[in-house]
């Protein structure tokens, strides 16, 4: 009879071995690790934290387009960047939704890369900003 889990263990993954080793006497600290086991070689969600973040879209056509950039609750050398629509873009015109905010912000180390579609620098606010305020960069094709 044990034999015939054993064979079943194999057929039929870790997972569902666990629940039979459960039923055949063993401890549960063993079923439970064997089906913790089994959850973390499925899980491909990254557990370490990164300094990318996803690249914030720019909303448009190929000759301009705007990205609305979050500074509510700060941001300390944040590296963002903008995927742009199209390439050959000037600098952007940078505003900021609420007037009140202007000047508790720094952009610094703008760049273009990838082939002038994306639009990386570092970003700098304090960290009083509510959630919601937004700085607006809008881009245009060289002329």
């Amino acid at each position: 009879m044990i034999r015939n889990r054993v064979v079943t263990l194999a057929a039929i993954g870790l997972g569902a071995g666990a629940l039979a080793l459960a039923g055949c006497g063993s401890s549960s600290d063993t079923a439970s690790t064997a089906a913790d086991t089994a959850a973390a070689s499925t899980d491909t969600t990254a557990t370490t934290p990164t300094t990318a973040s996803k690249a914030i879209p720019c909303i448009g056509a190929e000759e301009a387009c705007s990205a609305k950039v979050p500074i509510g609750g700060g941001a300390s050398n944040k590296t963002v960047q903008i995927e742009l629509t199209g390439t050959n873009m000037s600098e952007p015109k940078v505003t900021v939704d609420d007037p009140q905010y202007e000047g508790s912000y720094s952009i610094s180390d703008g760049t273009f890369t990838t082939g002038g579609s994306i639009y990386q620098f570092t970003l700098n606010s304090v960290e009083s900003i509510p959630a919601g305020v937004n700085i607006e960069m809008t881009f245009a094709q060289k002329k």
